[in-house]
């Protein structure tokens, strides 16, 4: 029974990792699988977070690990899980992509989300250089700006989100233009919304997004040949939950396409499966994650037997 582990951690971020800083001090061992391939690809600076403000992603995420491997309790595997099932004596089986079997008393699925970017042609290579999903995280940078915008499409496409993010955008720069793509029935409901605040819409259809000349802005080339330079745009897309490890567990989901949790300790549809971060809440930042993770730890550890042990991970 030595190699069956007291938890498997799915995902080695914000989630995954804060998971395991709770169960090691449980006496927990604790294996996290980590592809090594966060969603935040683009390792951005890290925001609203306590005592990391401006250092990188990858910054963080190395301290965190080199933090858990020391404790003796927790053990890195860099690969993917591709299969994982409930056993008839309680156990989970995970394959990783080695082809190498894993067993665990608890599961945390902390693999976060797939991003899914609108069909514009530029606009992945634009995202987090001059496209900014969240205003909190990217705005005080950008300060004074003459001139910015906001691309109401997919998850922006209706009035009150367009607006509440471009109430976001505006306070960072003096002018602001809502772009709706084409939708002249979204700008007319914009227009009776926004245009009190000083905020402008633009229904022309767009062909491509780009850099300035400077790479210092962002031009948006329109369908009939004219085109307009902003410093920054605003947009969050789409996340989606596409992890073959939801369907192989038969997890609910919210209407939000989130793991449907149970707060605060964050268990799932099957007993023993616990999810947190990104993949379980639709606030989809770094603060977030961490306190799901530390929640869904205790959870975890409350759930798991009182054994005589202070034997580390080997």
């Amino acid at each position: 029974m030595d190699d069956i582990r007291d938890v498997l951690i799915i995902g080695g971020g914000h989630a995954g990792m804060s998971a395991a800083l709770t169960t090691y001090r449980a006496l927990l061992k604790t294996v996290i699988f980590d592809t090594q391939r966060p969603r935040n690809r683009w390792n951005t600076q890290i925001r609203l977070t306590a005592t990391w403000d401006a250092k990188p992603l990858s910054v963080n995420r190395m301290a965190s690990r080199d933090e858990l491997a020391k404790t003796g309790f927790v053990e890195f595997v860099d690969t993917a899980i591709h299969s994982i099932s409930k056993t008839d004596d309680g156990l989970f089986r995970a394959s990783d992509a080695a082809g190498r079997t894993w067993l665990g008393r608890k599961v945390l699925l902390a693999m976060g989300c797939s991003t899914s970017f609108p069909q514009i042609p530029g606009y992945e290579n634009q995202f987090a250089k001059r496209i900014y999903p969240c205003m909190f995280q990217f705005g005080f940078e950008e300060r004074g700006a003459q001139s910015a915008g906001l691309l109401a499409v997919d998850g922006l496409a209706s009035a009150s989100m367009a607006a509440a993010l471009a109430d976001d955008g505006h306070r960072f720069s003096h002018n602001f233009t809502i772009y709706t793509n084409g939708d002249a029935t979204l700008a007319s409901d914009l227009g009776e919304t926004v245009t009190a605040y000083g905020i402008k819409v633009d229904d022309r259809k767009i062909r491509e997004l780009h850099a300035d000349e400077g790479g210092k802005g962002i031009v948006i080339d329109f369908s009939d040949g004219s085109s307009e330079t902003e410093a920054f745009l605003v947009h969050r897309p789409t996340t989606v939950n596409d992890s073959p490890l939801i369907r192989q567990l038969g997890l609910d989901m919210t209407p939000t396409g989130d793991i449907a949790t149970s707060m605060p300790f964050c268990q799932t549809s099957m007993p023993g499966v616990f999810a947190a971060g990104d993949c379980a809440s639709m606030a989809k930042i770094i603060p977030q994650a961490m306190a799901m993770g530390a929640y869904a730890g205790c959870g975890i550890a409350r759930e798991l037997p009182r054994r005589v042990t202070g034997n580390p991970c080997t």
